[in-house]
């Protein structure tokens, strides 16, 4: 994610410093859409440092993610001899603080966007209202309702199972478990790193998906919706929920501490939530409070058969699905998704 500019207190005509790429936007962050500076040749570490101190070292969705992974894991449920045995209380209490983490934060995102407009459309990428009238595409016919039954009864519960059988294979030493005592670097280091993987293992699973034959049955559930909301991050099939969720499996091979894998979790579930918010920022009293953004997904979610992986990783750009947020690039999308589907009939 990238800083973005002051906006104009009108909240109707909010701008970048760069052109407007179209009408279809009403706020977008400067363009080209970049990737994270991980990546740059030669190496700028100016860049990175600042990088890293934005996203993992201020107040950003991403510290407040691993923050919270440390409050789980070595406070509310640390893993400890109880949990070598599946038992009703210590599942249950899994389960139930996964459901309430994913109702607070998505939850109030669309309270403060969508439910008392906090901030109008102020950084708002879609200019469309969000859909709140009623449509048959939709379970209950209505997209809030449609985006809050998948995410918690298919999202939360897969990722409480995935968690629960990891907490068990941590108690029951069956995952090599690494102190920071022991290996400080490598403990703090891990954090980056599975953002790393999962932005790996998301443009895998996600090229799978958009197959025509996957994408009909299972991925166009997650597709619905179009001007996405915090309830849409983790609105998808059963299905596409278990394959996107399998990132946290990682720490099955990798040496790592619970806190590690607590925190991908929240990255993936939560992390859905915040990047799915269809804003660039919280702002409010004037200031930008929170950075959560992803331009670069909500591309996807507008023209589909581009940026299938995240900006964390450059797969995109390496197998030419990238989408840079420019009129050309919607050109190339286009004629892409037109052959694709052309073959998939």
């Amino acid at each position: 994610m990238t800083s973005i500019d002051t906006p104009s207190t009108d909240k109707t005509k909010t701008r970048t410093t760069s052109a407007p790429m179209s009408r279809e936007w009403h706020w977008h962050p400067n363009l080209p859409v970049s990737f994270a500076p991980y990546w740059n040749w030669p190496p700028k570490f100016g860049t990175l440092a600042k990088w890293v101190w934005q996203n993992y070292l201020q107040v950003s969705d991403r510290s407040i993610y691993v923050a919270l992974a440390f409050v789980v894991a070595y406070w509310l449920q640390p893993v400890g001899p109880e949990q070598m045995v599946f038992a009703f209380d210590w599942v249950a209490w899994v389960f139930v603080r996964n459901w309430v983490l994913l109702l607070v934060v998505a939850g109030g995102l669309h309270l403060w966007f969508y439910g008392i407009d906090g901030q109008g459309k102020l950084l708002k990428y879609d200019p469309r209202p969000y859909m709140k009238r009623k449509n048959a595409l939709y379970k209950f016919g209505y997209q809030t309702w449609d985006n809050i039954y998948y995410s918690m009864v298919f999202g939360a519960t897969c990722l409480s199972g995935f968690e629960t059988a990891l907490r068990w294979s941590y108690a029951n030493d069956f995952i090599a478990t690494l102190s920071f005592t022991a290996h400080p670097i490598w403990f703090l280091a891990l954090f980056p790193l599975l953002a790393i993987w999962q932005s790996f293992h998301f443009y895998v699973v996600h090229l799978a998906l958009h197959q025509p034959a996957v994408y009909k049955y299972v991925h166009a559930v997650h597709h619905r919706n179009v001007n996405t909301g915090p309830w849409s991050g983790m609105s998808m099939h059963p299905v596409e929920a278990i394959g996107y969720l399998s990132a946290i499996l990682i720490v099955l091979v990798l040496p790592s501490h619970p806190v590690h894998m607590v925190f991908l979790g929240y990255w993936l579930m939560l992390g859905a939530a915040s990047s799915h918010s269809g804003y660039e920022a919280i702002w409010a009293r004037n200031r930008q409070a929170l950075l959560i953004g992803a331009f670069f997904h909500q591309l996807h979610h507008r023209y589909y058969e581009c940026n299938y992986g995240n900006a964390e990783m450059p797969w995109d750009k390496w197998f030419g699905t990238y989408h840079d947020g420019s009129e050309e690039a919607t050109r190339i999308t286009r004629a892409r998704k037109r052959e694709m589907h052309a073959k998939g009939q």
